[in-house]
């Protein structure tokens, strides 16, 4: 044991992570150095990064230690011969991160005091809980040991590229090869490790001495200190103590790992060089087919769809199994968009149907059943008999059992306890889980209920305003003029019983034609065999309101005539007074990105009034399914500037600037208009064309102060 001599005092603890693939022996060759620097004199503490929690077994002669997981910080254990033992550990298996506790135990021991630290971790980097004893701040040498296997040669190329992406520093001491006694196995781990620029610190022999030591629950080189298996633990020792020299991480490329599976020279020029990208904020959401640019920075979240969807189900209750931030804020945004929808009214909210598990590092470390459990059972014992069971990021990350545990909750309490399924892209949208709900509510529908003549169902992620009184006012005068009616919005605050009626309809209108839209449509047709629901936008003034009639008649076989001529009349009664008012004037229009501006623009030649130029500012958002109408006879730019606007309104001298960009137009001190209704329909038109006479009247400028 004369590498024992060898050992120097530090003056501040040593950080060694021995990382390599499972099985390769890590925790051998671990607890193996440990025993031999306490040996030397050394204090050593062992950390077991695990969840198996084996590392420390052959340091307390065989007996397993309690681990973090179940003690906290008083899972320390001192094994009396100057190593001191500390045990991860996680969850059950399959259940809880065991990542997650890997953050815990480093901060409960970063003030142990200690030489040197050993942790012998698992080699799965790409789990950010694992990649803890990588970073910079944990860790001064990493030891990776390795056979002449190919796979193994894999694991260490792939921890080397996570070395190169979470820790700046030389930190690298070198290869252990771990012999398997394969033949050619010392030539491959030697082309290995010359192409990554490494030396190979230790060479242990296949040997069944580490088997008897095992089997006894010891290290090798306690029992036999003399022998040549323990004399290759020295060379580790050595490299460990003796002003260690530490190396970059350079892993190889594919094609290069490729050449040195096939055993030909492995190609120059093929290190694996992280791509540097500038930093950029453009983000495409997946369903609804729109890219966000610039500066815009597009709200995501996985659960975020769902949870919304679900609370609009007011008789169903939604468990978000994450922590209670996350729940905060969906309860905001909830409430925020019920205002928005329906306007403010005196008295309270309704209720909100919303609760958590309240989860945090330590309930995903180790496990989260119980919170789940806890969380539903509070919702039956407040009445809900059906409660869905959503995924937060965190717990989709820790890949939660929710099926599982929703089915086992269900025959306990005796209610409709359902898991929603996570979008297979993750976090790729702000409505990240509507498909999963959806497809849930969907499933209530029954096909077999009675149709009910004369009736409309309206489909659509949310409904544009039409849960307030003035908006739902203006859609039963255009159904009524058909004689028909509404029968279920889907889906705004619908009660179980009233989506299980939703087959009564006669005829389904999706609202609005965004991919997410199109997909629950399809979603009805498949499981309730409802022809396709006919797709129309929002219907302001009144060729959206006829195309309405149009439509809605064609699928229902009525004739379309009356309804068209009463539609008609009633908004000329209302553009016709006006009309004298703005006859002969003149109207700019300037507006974000390629903006439906069609039924303004009906409204101004209804008017009289002359559209001078039609301008689209290049804004943040590019839809991708969005269809541009034609603007025969108008001067229309298509992708304009604020600058640009200026000199056109300079030279062009409109009477007023139809614009939804505010702030500009106001600060040019052009007199303008909003071109966004304040209620659909007929009377929605009629009322913008009174706010744009109106507009026109007031003066610009300080005028306003005229007479005050």
């Amino acid at each position: 044991m004369d590498y024992i001599s060898n050992y120097i005092q530090l003056p501040i603890m040593f950080k060694i992570s021995v990382y390599g693939k499972g099985g390769i022996g890590k925790s051998t060759v671990s607890a193996n150095l440990s025993h031999a620097l306490s040996a030397g004199g050394a204090r050593v503490l062992h950390v077991g990064c695990d969840p198996k929690h084996d590392s420390t077994r052959l340091l307390t002669d065989g007996v397993p230690v309690a681990t973090f997981a179940e003690s906290g910080p008083d899972a320390l254990v001192d094994t009396g011969c100057g190593v001191s033992c500390v045990e991860c550990g996680g969850a059950p298996v399959g259940t809880g991160c065991a990542g997650r506790g890997m953050a815990m135990l480093f901060e409960s021991i970063s003030d142990v005091d200690a030489d040197y630290r050993v942790c012998d971790v698992l080699g799965d980097v790409v789990c950010g809980g694992f990649s803890i004893p990588l970073r910079e701040d944990n860790v001064d040498a990493v030891v990776l040991v390795t056979s002449g296997e190919f796979m193994s040669l894999y694991a260490c190329n792939n921890i080397l590229r996570g070395i190169s992406n979470l820790n700046g520093r030389d930190c690298v001491l070198g290869i252990v090869m771990n012999r398997r006694g394969d033949i050619g196995e010392e030539l491959r781990v030697r082309r290995f490790a010359e192409a990554v620029g490494l030396p190979v610190v230790c060479d242990i022999p296949r040997s069944d001495r580490f088997r008897e030591a095992e089997a006894r629950g010891s290290t090798l080189v306690s029992l036999f200190p003399d022998s040549e298996e323990a004399a290759a633990i020295g060379d580790l020792v050595r490299a460990v103590t003796s002003d260690p020299v530490l190396h970059p991480a350079s892993p190889l490329s594919d094609d290069a790992m490729t050449d040195l599976a096939a055993g030909r020279p492995v190609r120059d020029g093929c290190r694996d060089v992280s791509r540097s990208r500038g930093c950029s904020f453009e983000m495409y959401d997946h369903d609804r087919g729109m890219t966000y640019s610039g500066s815009y920075v597009m709200p995501s979240c996985t659960s975020h769809g769902a949870v919304e969807a679900g609370l609009r189900v007011p008789d169903a209750a939604v468990v978000l199994h994450g922590p209670r931030n996350c729940a905060y804020l969906m309860e905001y945004a909830f409430r925020r968009r019920m205002l928005q929808e329906h306007g403010q009214r005196p008295g309270p909210l309704p209720s909100c149907n919303l609760y958590s598990t309240g989860i945090d590092g330590g309930t995903l470390f180790r496990g989260d059943a119980e919170a789940v459990s806890e969380a539903v059972s509070r919702a039956v014992s407040d009445g809900f008999r059906t409660v869905f069971l959503v995924h937060s990021c965190a717990t989709e990350i820790a890949a939660t059992d929710l099926a599982g545990i929703a089915a086992s909750l269900s025959d306990e309490l005796g209610a409709d306890v359902v898991a929603i399924e996570p979008d297979a892209n993750f976090l790729g949208s702000r409505f990240g889980g509507l498909s999963g709900m959806m497809d849930r509510l969907v499933s209530y529908m029954d096909p077999d209920v009675p149709v009910e003549p004369g009736t409309v169902n309206l489909v659509s992620r949310w409904f544009h305003g039409f849960g307030r009184e003035r908006n739902r006012r203006e859609l039963d005068l255009i159904l009524g003029s058909m004689g028909m009616r509404l029968n279920t919005m889907f889906l705004d605050h619908c009660t179980i019983p009233e989506i299980s009626r939703f087959c009564a309809g006669e005829v389904d209108v999706q609202v609005g034609a965004s991919r997410i839209n199109g997909q629950v449509c399809d979603t009805i047709s498949e499981r309730t065999g409802r022809p396709r629901a006919l797709v129309l936008d929002p219907p302001v003034g009144l060729s959206q309101s006829l195309a309405w009639v149009d439509a809605v008649c064609g699928r229902t076989g009525r004739d379309p005539a009356s309804a068209r001529e009463l539609l008609r009349r009633r908004y000329l009664d209302g553009i016709s007074p006006l009309r004298e008012r703005v006859r002969g004037r003149r109207a700019m229009v300037y507006c974000y990105s390629h903006t439906d501006v069609q039924w303004q623009l009906e409204v101004l030649r209804d008017l009289g009034v002359e559209v001078v130029k039609v301008v689209f500012v290049k804004g943040n958002v590019v839809d991708a399914a969005e269809a541009v109408p034609a603007y025969d006879g108008l001067d229309v730019e298509w992708d304009g500037s604020y600058c640009g606007f200026l000199e056109d309104y300079r030279r062009l001298g409109p009477d007023i600037v139809v614009a939804n960009d505010h702030n500009r137009i106001a600060r040019s001190g052009a007199r303008w208009c909003s071109m966004n209704p304040t209620v659909f329909g007929i009377g929605g038109a009629v009322e913008w064309a009174r706010r744009l006479c109106d507009s026109m009247d007031l003066p610009t400028g300080l005028g306003w102060k005229v007479g005050l």
